[in-house]
């Protein structure tokens, strides 16, 4: 089971239909955005990244998760 499955299968579940699923990875082509958007995911960030602007993305993914219960 690789990543784009893992965010699939979270998705099938109810609880997980809104909890947002960022990808850290090292991929940066489009096409695997695109994957990772397609099953799902909210966020894609490349490493290496900086730290500040993943604690803000984490941040107001969560805000939004918050909000949406």
């Amino acid at each position: 089971m690789d990543g784009y499955e893992v965010i699939r299968q979270l998705r099938k579940n109810p609880t997980h239909k809104s909890t947002p699923i960022l990808v850290l990875t090292t991929e940066s082509e489009t096409d695997k955005k695109n994957l990772a958007r397609e099953a799902g995911a909210t966020g894609w960030m490349v490493k290496p990244f900086d730290p500040d602007r993943l604690i803000e993305t984490v941040s107001q993914g969560c805000s939004l998760s918050i909000g949406a219960k």
